[in-house]
């Protein structure tokens, strides 16, 4: 009877989405969880969820916010294969780098005066970002291949 159950529900309301944040990564432990739709149901239908998820870490004491945007109306997210190096009207202290992450498409952001950010084309329809001020691009990469790892994700 539950297996019947859980076949209605996912017939009514489509496929369950894979990814989900863990409560800890490492030293990071979860200190606030947000799940938002991603675009209102029209007809029923569900075009995905925003999770916004802060981590702290003792120490050193830092901060990391965690945003998985996920579902079909989130679309994927376009990485280049290279990054004009130009800065314009940039800050020379400012960057941008495409790279893999666990073999997946990235793009890692630094600014001056915002956080350092990491984005991920994390599979069909997920875009995994983390963003931190007090945390390094090579923690960034790792906790970025940490969540990436606890997923069955197939590009």
């Amino acid at each position: 009877m539950k297996k019947v159950f859980a076949l209605l529900i996912f017939m009514v309301c489509g496929p369950v989405f894979a990814a989900e944040l863990p409560g800890t990564l490492g030293d990071w432990h979860s200190v606030s969880k947000y799940i938002q739709p991603l675009i209102t149901e029209y007809n029923g239908e569900s075009h995905g969820n925003v999770t916004y998820m802060t981590y702290r870490r003792e120490s050193p004491s830092a901060t990391l916010d965690v945003i998985l945007t996920e579902g079909t109306g989130t679309g994927n997210l376009y990485v280049p294969e290279k990054v004009n190096t130009e800065k314009g009207m940039m800050p020379s202290d400012s960057g941008f780098e495409v790279l893999k992450v666990s073999g997946h498409d990235a793009i890692f952001e630094s600014r001056a005066f915002m956080p350092l950010a990491l984005t991920v084309r994390a599979g069909d329809n997920i875009i995994l970002t983390l963003e931190s001020p007090s945390a390094g691009r090579d923690e960034l990469l790792r906790t970025a291949e940490v969540i990436l790892s606890s997923w069955r994700i197939t590009e």
